[in-house]
């Protein structure tokens, strides 16, 4: 055998030897337990760290380091990019023990998990809605958190994806010449997300999209909407540029 072939076999065996999981202390009392639950999270042994805390917590669910527990097993579970059990187990926390020191922690952690499962616009936005949702949840429950500010951005930013899915959808329809079928997701941007990022945008198809069916007075309204809220966007100043095109015909 070659020295280069005992090497990568000697490395194999290394590795496999390092990967294989640690059996979990079935005697050690629960401060010990902790703490091995709390080094092995350390050093990125999630799901080690999960294993070990769990019992720790099946031990003794009362002891004073239980929240501490479930909020680092919530943390392993993230870290290990299992974001969808990561909400579930930051959220055993945030509503069994609402008035806990790390209720909002985990609450906003759990908008955080579900953050990374948020797709792109164009495709189901359920876990954007959950991610909202408890980012909201933040908000109302624990206005003075320091992640307060933190999840009203991240809600924002949810919420114009979703804004843009819905305009996304109509400008599909629109781009097909389907103005009705256009209009309503378009209509649905500008009434239930005011303010949107992608709102500008809506307004203007919406716009084009009365114009291209004779709607002469729904054309008008929008575009006046258009131009008071946002006159400095470029949607408003390429409507004012089609007004003088047309006078000047």
């Amino acid at each position: 055998m070659s020295r280069a072939a005992r090497a990568l076999g000697f490395a194999v065996l290394t590795l496999a030897l390092t990967a294989c999981p640690k059996e979990v202390p079935q005697d050690a009392p629960p401060d010990e337990l902790y703490q091995i639950g709390v080094d092995a999270h350390q050093r990125g042994a999630w799901n080690y760290a999960v294993e070990v805390l769990q019992r720790f917590l099946f031990q003794d669910p009362g002891h004073a380091k239980a929240d501490s527990a479930q909020y680092l097993i919530g943390d392993s579970y993230f870290q290990g990019k299992q974001y969808l059990t990561a909400a579930s187990e930051f959220l055993r926390l945030a509503q069994n023990r609402p008035a806990g020191p790390l209720a909002d922690d985990a609450r906003y952690r759990a908008c955080e998990s579900y953050y990374e499962l948020s797709p792109r616009p164009e495709l189901d936005q359920e876990f954007t809605e959950q991610a909202i949702e408890q980012c909201r949840s933040v908000i109302l429950l624990y206005p003075g958190s320091p992640y307060a500010e933190q999840a009203a951005d991240r809600a924002r930013e949810l919420t114009d994806k979703i804004a843009r899915k819905y305009f996304l959808n109509g400008e599909y329809y629109f781009k097909r010449r389907a103005y009705d079928s256009a209009i309503i997701y378009l209509k649905h941007v500008v009434s239930a997300y005011r303010g949107s990022a992608v709102e500008p945008e809506a307004l203007y198809t919406l716009w084009e999209a009365y114009r291209r069916i004779f709607y002469a007075e729904e054309a008008q309204e929008t575009r006046d909407r258009l131009l008071r809220d946002y006159p400095d966007s470029p949607q408003a100043e390429e409507v004012r540029k089609k007004i003088q095109e047309e006078v000047a015909q």
